[in-house]
């Protein structure tokens, strides 16, 4: 098993006014090459530090991150972040196609390359024929599909996703895990991502790592036994899903 993210006793404080805040404390785990990882926990339990510290936004005070065995320092290669705010990812001045090309600006593609990639990707998340639109004239879950398209368009191996569908209603929700499904057996890219919904860290993932404490700790990694494809009905209506469900949602509480 190759590994694509090693954390390494890694640990987060910062300083505030009245002392310091102890974050995170000696977090460890190893994100397999391919994998699906969600990250869960209480809010404010630090998910969002420990993905800070994965893009390279941020650097530990203790222990290490390596990204394919290399000591992870600034914004790694090959990594793509989707957020939870769209309206703040995408640039309303710009059209779709435009949006998607700009991470391409720094890479050295012609422009028939630069043309075909953002084809792909808007063929992927299922807009294509929307190039010329602009994001405000889209829906919520089509506006976070063009996010998704621009992070595919960079040809990632590394998806990191902070929230990414929490600003949507229920039903584009699921449409939208789905559509992460379809990229994942599409590109085979590893993924990172941050919720609070544990049952979409249940229907998504490879396993589930808990955080839990203050400072916080890996309470467990929860693997996934739940066979692919999946489907909202099938998935969801199998015993095990509940089962997972239920255990991961007791180490969150910290029963």
């Amino acid at each position: 098993m190759t590994i694509a993210i090693s954390i390494d006793s890694v640990s987060m404080d910062y300083k505030t006014y009245s002392g310091i805040k102890h974050v995170l404390d000696a977090v460890s785990y190893d994100v397999a090459d391919g994998h699906f990882v969600s990250i869960v926990g209480p809010s404010g339990v630090g998910k969002t530090t420990l993905l800070r510290l994965l893009t390279g936004l941020a650097t530990p005070t203790g222990g290490e991150i390596l990204v394919r065995g290399s000591k992870l320092s600034g914004a790694p290669q090959g990594l793509a972040v989707v957020l939870q705010d769209y309206t703040r990812s995408l640039m309303p001045w710009l059209t779709v196609e435009k949006n998607i090309g700009l991470p391409l600006k720094t890479q050295k593609l012609n422009k028939a390359e630069v043309k075909l990639r953002i084809s792909d990707s808007l063929e992927e998340v299922g807009l294509t024929g929307n190039e010329k639109v602009y994001p405000w004239q889209l829906s919520g879950g089509m506006q976070q599909r063009v996010s998704i398209a621009r992070a595919l368009a960079v040809r990632p191996s590394i998806l990191v996703m902070d929230e990414p569908f929490a600003s949507v209603d229920a039903q584009t929700r699921f449409d939208l895990e789905d559509l992460v499904l379809k990229v994942r057996a599409d590109f085979g890219i590893t993924t990172v991502m941050v919720t609070h919904d544990i049952d979409e860290a249940v229907y998504l993932s490879d396993e589930v790592v808990v955080l839990h404490g203050s400072p916080a700790k890996v309470s467990e990694v929860v693997t996934v036994n739940l066979p692919f494809p999946r489907s909202q009905v099938a998935t969801r209506n199998d015993p095990k899903f509940a089962k997972l469900r239920t255990r991961i949602y007791e180490k969150v509480r910290g029963l």
